[in-house]
């Protein structure tokens, strides 16, 4: 089984074709409108969904002016972000890269390739004995669950979303936010929609920044705005991060996937890795499981 019906839980879903995913939310909803895109159009390979290929142009704006990356500015982006200094964040690259993008309404389309094989409003128990258990549930929620004791402390930012529709518009940009003035900390335009992120509430004078930094003639037309409570985390023990997954797959048959499952920061390109590592775990002996999960 597959327990998640997030995008992770549903690419999964076409590497697993006879598994059944276990939601515990009773309808579909959209969880993910951040940024997304892909280093290559693997997924969209596997899923039939088409991603179209893009250059994708980054900048820094900062007090007024385009800025390059630097340790004063890099530190406040992470600061602003996850309130710690974390080191090697996307904002130090500013090189112009390729990326492929989804449609708009990619999560949606993942769900009705799957049907009904997903079981709305279905929440399982993670301490009865499972056959093999795909699980995209954060990781601090699943030790939860099963009683796991630990000192550990999961670092996380919730982020609020809000988009936008600009007319006569067709780029592929990000600007990242350093500034501590307002609570936007990147904007992005993916073809004609603009997607804001905000540490929290959208507070400060961000408006003017976005109009500014992409010198647009107006204020976009704004479509929704939505919470997301996973949204940043911060790294953790990296052994403790291993041990934790690898017990649980010897104990409990439970195979992580995803970012906040494996609680690091990866792209969905990644989970489409694991998920064929998962595959080829799944009917490995018992000794084999345990020399790749150490």
């Amino acid at each position: 089984m597959i327990v998640g019906a997030g995008l992770a839980g549903l690419i999964a879903a076409h590497v697993f074709p006879r598994a059944w995913i276990f939601e515990a939310r009773g309808e579909f909803e959209q969880t993910h409108r951040a940024l997304l895109r892909f280093r290559t159009d693997n997924i969209s390979k596997l899923t039939g969904v088409p991603f179209r290929r893009v250059l994708v142009r980054k900048a820094i704006w900062d007090r007024e002016q385009e800025v390059p990356p630097g340790i004063e500015v890099c530190n406040r982006y992470s600061r602003k972000v996850l309130g710690q200094l974390i080191a090697d964040r996307s904002i130090w690259n500013l090189e112009p890269v390729v990326r492929f993008v989804a449609p708009e309404a990619f999560h949606e389309e993942l769900a009705e390739n799957v049907g009904d094989r997903i079981q709305w409003g279905h929440k399982v128990d993670f301490t009865k004995p499972h056959d093999a258990i795909i699980s995209t549930a954060p990781m601090d929620v699943l030790l939860r669950e099963l009683g796991w004791e630990h000192d550990q402390e999961f670092g996380r930012a919730g982020i609020r979303v809000k988009r936008y529709r600009v007319p006569r518009c067709d780029v592929f940009q990000t600007i990242y936010f350093p500034s501590e003035q307002h609570s936007m900390y990147r904007a992005s335009i993916t073809g004609d929609l603009l997607i804001c992120e905000f540490v929290g509430d959208p507070i400060g004078n961000w408006s003017d920044e976005i109009v500014a930094a992409f010198r647009f003639p107006t204020q976009p037309e704004p479509i929704d705005d939505v919470a997301q409570h996973y949204g940043k985390i911060a790294p953790i023990d990296e052994r403790f991060r291993k041990g934790t997954i690898a017990g649980l797959t010897r104990e409990h048959n439970i195979f992580s996937l995803g970012r906040f499952a494996t609680w690091r920061n990866i792209l969905l390109d990644d989970v489409l890795d694991d998920a064929a590592v998962i595959k080829r775990l799944i009917h490995a002996h018992e000794y084999d499981r345990r020399l790749a999960t150490l």
